[in-house]
């Protein structure tokens, strides 16, 4: 297993930290990818204090949600399939 760069781009960038429409653009443009959470935090222009808003946003959409850690890292996995196949993560679905 591989922890992945968060994605982001300019459109990203340019949306109030911490909106919702900046959550939701960070979580589809990171869907399917082990990432650092707390780089995710980042680009959504949320601090590691405030990372129950991001969980909040998703609570009523149709994601899957596994925070565990590896490497040292806190580590995140957003999917729509309700299935992780990676042996080497260790974490738990939070939702």
């Amino acid at each position: 297993m591989r922890i992945k760069a968060v994605l982001r781009d300019s459109d990203i960038l340019k949306m109030e930290p911490g909106s919702d429409s900046r959550i939701d653009a960070c979580i589809e443009k990171n869907e399917n990818r082990f990432v650092s959470w707390s780089s995710l935090l980042k680009v959504m222009g949320l601090s590691f204090e405030d990372r129950i808003r991001m969980l909040e946003r998703m609570q009523n959409k149709k994601i899957h949600i596994w925070l565990g850690v590896f490497g040292g890292q806190d580590v995140i996995y957003l999917s729509k399939n309700n299935q992780l196949d990676e042996p080497e993560f260790t974490g738990y679905k939070w939702q």
